[in-house]
C-alpha cells in the first residue's frame, strides 16, 4: 500500500495519478487505433472527447444512485472534482449514449468505434487498478489463502476488519487481492478481444464478447469483495444488474451473427444465380 506518490517535485495521490493514467491509456490508445481503423481524426476527437466527458458524469451519477446515502452526508461530493465515487457501469452507459447521439451527427459507424475503443478501455481499467491496490481500497473479504494480502495497520481494509470485530482490533487479517483481480481480468478480455478483433466478421462482436466477460467477472469477483454499499444493492440490484447485461449481450451477440449468416448466406446465393 502506497497511497502517496512522491515525484520528488510534487506529491499526488496514487488512486488519481493511475486514474488519469488510464484515460491517457483509453484516450491514446484509441485515437492512434482507431487511425489504422479507417477513422478520420476529427471524427475520433469528435467521439473521445463526448464519450470521455459523458462516462465521468455518468459514473458520478450511477454512484450516487447506489451510493445515496454516503452522499447524502455531504451533497457537495456529487460535484466533487476528485477521483473517488465512481460507478464503471454508468460511465459505460452513458458514454455510449453520447456516442450514439455523436455517431448520428458525424456519421460514424457507432458499432465499429466501440469494437475499436474496448481493448483499451480493458487496459485502462487494469492500469487504474494498480491505484486502487496503491490506495488500499476496493479490498475483498478476509481470506486464508496463500496469496491473500495484508494491508497496513488502519489502512481502509483494517478500519473495515475493527468494525467487524472491535475485539480482535490490532490483528489486520490477509484479504482478496480484489484490485489485483480485476486487473488480470481486464488484461486478460484486452487479449482476448484484440484476437477477436482479428477473427470477426460482424461488427459489434469484440465489444458484446468484452461486455459479456467482463460482466461476469464482475458477478463472480463480488463475492470476494468488500463494497460499502447497502445490503439490498450488493444483495440484489448488482446481481440481478449484472445478470440482465449478460443475458442482454449474450442475446445481442447471437442476433447480429445470425443476421450476418443470413446476409453471407443470401449475397453467396445472389453470386451463385
Amino acid at each position: 500500500m502506497h497511497p502517496e506518490l512522491d515525484f520528488h517535485f510534487f506529491e499526488v495521490s496514487a488512486y488519481t495519478f493511475f486514474a488519469y493514467a488510464a484515460l491517457l491509456v483509453v484516450v491514446g490508445g484509441t485515437f492512434l487505433f482507431a487511425g489504422k481503423q479507417g477513422f478520420r481524426a476529427k471524427d475520433s476527437l469528435w467521439m473521445l472527447l463526448g464519450m470521455g466527458i459523458s462516462t465521468f458524469i455518468g459514473a458520478r451519477l450511477f454512484n450516487v444512485l447506489v451510493n445515496f446515502p454516503w452522499y447524502r452526508e455531504d451533497l457537495s461530493r456529487i460535484f466533487a472534482f476528485d477521483t473517488r465515487g465512481f460507478s464503471l457501469y454508468g460511465g459505460i452507459a452513458m458514454g455510449m449514449i453520447a456516442g450514439f447521439a455523436i455517431s448520428r451527427y458525424r456519421k460514424i459507424p457507432l458499432v465499429k468505434f466501440a469494437d475499436t475503443t474496448t481493448p483499451f478501455v480493458g487496459i485502462g481499467i487494469a492500469v487504474w487498478r494498480v491505484g486502487c491496490f496503491l490506495n488500499g481500497c476496493c479490498f475483498g473479504k478476509e481470506t486464508a489463502l496463500p496469496w491473500g494480502v495484508t494491508f497496513p495497520q488502519f489502512s481502509p481494509a483494517h478500519k473495515h476488519q475493527i468494525s467487524e470485530n472491535f475485539l480482535d482490533s490490532l490483528t489486520v487479517h490477509p484479504v482478496h487481492p480484489t484490485q489485483i483481480y480485476e486487473l488480470l481480468a481486464a488484461l486478460f478480455g484486452s487479449i482476448l478481444i484484440f484476437f477477436v478483433l482479428r477473427k470477426q466478421k460482424v461488427d459489434g462482436t469484440a465489444s458484446l464478447v468484452a461486455a459479456i466477460w467482463f460482466t461476469l467477472f464482475r458477478l463472480i469477483n463480488m463475492e470476494f469483495r468488500v463494497l460499502s454499499y447497502s445490503e439490498g444493492i450488493t444483495r440484489y440490484f448488482y446481481p440481478l444488474f449484472y445478470i440482465i447485461i449478460l443475458v442482454g449481450c449474450v442475446f445481442w451477440l447471437y442476433t447480429i451473427h445470425k443476421s450476418g449468416i443470413g446476409k453471407q448466406k443470401r449475397k453467396h446465393d445472389t453470386l451463385q444465380y
